[in-house]
């Protein structure tokens, strides 16, 4: 007597193994595809905030430029003389 073919119910159990990893690749994709997104809105916040910062530094720079005034020959002179008086008070 020959032994039955078992190859309907291999198939079914492969198909049924199969689906479990199926739902287990589904499920590890959506928890990487909510972790991308969380960085993606932290990378978001991120440049936003640098963005800001660019903006504020510029507008500093901007605002030290026309603070600044040319000094004439005779101030100059004298800023330097103090400056070095300074210096040899240090050595």
């Amino acid at each position: 007597m020959a032994l039955p073919r078992l190859t309907g119910a291999l198939r079914s159990f492969s198909n049924v193994t199969k689906q479990d990893n199926y739902n287990e690749e589904v499920a590890d994709l959506k928890i990487k595809r909510s972790k991308l997104h969380e960085q993606k809105s932290k990378m978001q916040s991120i440049n936003e905030d640098l963005k800001d910062i660019l903006h504020a530094a510029k507008q500093i720079e901007m605002n030290c430029s026309f603070q600044k005034r040319k000094l004439d020959g005779k101030e100059e002179d004298e800023k330097m003389s103090r400056a070095s008086d300074r210096f040899r008070g240090l050595r």
